[in-house]
């Protein structure tokens, strides 16, 4: 009995333990349950509340990005149409006017000797701005930009127009009282201003002669009026970014012609030409048809062209015509011209006897002589120069033949492929060959420096391939022996050297050169040419200054350059202008 009953009493211990686990455990579900529920309703409340704060911040920035709009088209009526006042509704807050913010900068620059600037405008140009957290929204300059964390970008384009060869550039600056908020009042805050042309100002007239046109904008939001400089025009600018500026440039375009001539003089200096020590000569052959003869041969097309006078004397030879635009045709003894002589000047056949009656002239002579204008191309250079002595611009590092910005003197075979490179001290010497590889497309190489090669090596290695195009900033070109270009088919508008006015040529000591030398002088910068002690060009040269042939001299003209553009790919990606038209409209915006 007793052990039965001690059986049925732990028994229901048991049982009463289970019951109150049971229990517990319903209590512990309705708590997790609760915890879950007040967790997961504070995370949809956190969740929806930063979802709705998104939206609006959103919405808002759409509303100011649409009233900027209609702020711009209003500021624009105001500005440079014929409305004297123009209202609109903002429908956000946090708008604010900033006099100051901002400002634009346009530079002609090298219009005749390559250093003369004139500043067209530099003006402040203020800023309508709405900020809403880490993004803003301003109307500037007559456009409307956007700037996040990321950057900025255009919402509405500001007005400047370039088509063709033309900018157009109606400049609407703002000013206003600091806060706006409502309705806002936009008036006109002044007269327009024109500020090119001017008339009656020769420096500030169309068309352009000669140069470039620079325009700077520094602003917060200049990486999206950068993109927009690039679009609008298809040229390269070029960024500030510890200065928060942008710059582009448009080239005004020069006045070029077609090679057609063995020697051009762009200045009035003279023309030496004379046979101590050998004969000096001009004449002509078509690398088309093949390398040159190796002597003269018809047709005679070894023109010399000048705007001076030409002294010939005992050895010298053109075999082609002679025109001048000025000064005196002098002719010495043992002289013959294979041509015609079309002079600008006076003629003197019996060296200072006062004779007009040529003998040495196979043709006709005239008192007709005209020479055509022939621009630098400083600006081009000095453009080429600063663009590809950036790093990011070149591909100095692509290669083995460049160390630093130098030519590597531990290679004797420096070799350039395809590319872009830049020099700023040559120091190329005759222990060294420079294979110019155009195989694989154009070749440019910018030498910051003189270029003075003595008994170098430099071949250019398909005379079918890319053009390679070498812009030397330095005053001297001179090879004295040696070899330069493609001497074996004599093929000349495959090479060409471009300068600036006052370019030191020389070829000297047997020097061999096969290409186009272009550097028209002007009479403030001339320079000088010298052809001597059997040295010869083929191909042709235009520059300025002095000039001599003698000692078996010799220019040989290449008909191929008739029918290439000289200077083609020497503004690559540099908009064009040849009309200027900038105007400034002021506007005042203030709460209705």
């Amino acid at each position: 009995m007793t052990g039965r009953r001690g059986f049925e009493l732990s028994g229901t211990r048991r049982r009463a333990t289970g019951a109150g686990g049971r229990g517990q455990s319903e209590v512990l579900g309705v708590v997790l349950l609760l915890a879950i529920t007040i967790v997961g309703t504070g995370l949809i409340v956190s969740f929806g509340s930063s979802a709705l704060n998104d939206a609006k911040q959103a919405s808002e920035i759409d509303s100011a990005e649409n009233a900027m709009t209609q702020l711009d088209s209003k500021a624009s009526l105001v500005g440079i149409g014929s409305s004297p006042v123009q209202r609109t509704s903002l429908g956000v807050d946090s708008v604010a006017v900033e006099n100051r913010s901002g400002w634009m900068r346009v530079r002609v620059v090298n219009r005749t000797d390559g250093t003369t600037e004139h500043v067209v405008m530099n003006q402040t140009l203020g800023a309508i701005i709405y900020a809403n957290g880490d993004t803003s929204i301003a109307y500037q300059g007559g456009g409307v930009w956007k700037r996040t964390g990321g950057g900025s970008t255009m919402v509405s384009p500001p007005e400047f127009h370039y088509r063709g060869t033309t900018l157009t550039l109606p400049l609407v600056t703002v000013n206003g009282t600091d806060s706006l908020d409502g309705t806002v009042r936009v008036t006109q805050g002044g007269p327009t201003e024109s500020k090119f042309p001017k008339q009656g100002n020769p420096d500030f007239r169309n068309p352009l002669e000669n140069g470039e046109v620079n325009v700077t904008v520094q602003s917060e939001y200049y990486e999206a009026w950068g993109r927009f400089f690039e679009q609008r025009t298809g040229g390269r600018v070029s960024y500030d970014h510890d200065s928060d500026r942008v710059f582009i440039t448009l080239v005004v375009p020069t006045r070029t012609r077609n090679v057609t001539n063995a020697l051009a003089g762009t200045t009035p200096d003279q023309m030496t030409i004379k046979g101590a020590g050998g004969s000096s000569f001009t004449d002509s052959y078509n690398s088309s048809d093949g390398a040159y003869p190796g002597s003269p041969s018809p047709p005679y097309d070894g023109t010399i062209v000048t705007k001076g006078s030409v002294k010939l004397t005992g050895g010298a030879e053109v075999y082609g015509d002679l025109r001048t635009g000025g000064g005196t045709v002098e002719f010495g003894g043992g002289v013959t011209v294979h041509g015609n002589v079309s002079y600008g000047g006076t003629i003197d056949c019996n060296g200072g006897g006062g004779n007009s009656d040529c003998s040495a002239v196979s043709g006709w002579q005239a008192n007709n002589g005209t020479v055509p204008e022939i621009s630098p191309i400083g600006d081009t250079v000095t453009a080429k120069a600063a663009t590809y002595s950036k790093a990011s611009n070149n591909d100095n590092d692509a290669v083995t033949a460049i160390d630093g910005e130098q030519w590597n003197q531990s290679e004797s075979t420096l070799t350039l492929p395809s590319g872009a490179y830049y020099i700023d001290d040559d120091n190329l010497d005759s222990s060294q060959t420079l294979v110019l590889d155009n195989s694989g497309g154009d070749i440019t190489l910018v030498v910051d420096d003189d270029v003075v090669w003595s008994d170098v090596t430099v071949e250019v290695t398909d005379p079918d391939g890319g053009m390679v195009k070498l812009y030397t900033t330095g005053s001297k070109f001179h090879v004295i022996g040696g070899e330069v270009g493609d001497t074996a088919t004599h093929h000349s508008p495959t090479f060409r050297v471009y300068a600036k006015p006052g370019l030191d040529v020389l070829l000297d000591d047997h020097a061999t050169f096969v290409g186009l030398i272009y550097a028209p002088g002007t009479d403030s910068q001339s320079g000088s040419i010298t052809i001597q002690t059997h040295a010869q060009l083929f191909g042709g040269v235009v520059g300025g200054g002095s000039t001599l042939l003698q000692a078996g001299g010799s220019i040989h003209f290449d008909r191929a350059l008739r029918s290439v553009d000289p200077v083609v790919g020497a503004a690559d990606n540099v908009p064009r202008l040849t009309y200027l038209h900038i105007s400034v409209s002021h506007v005042n915006v203030t709460s209705a």
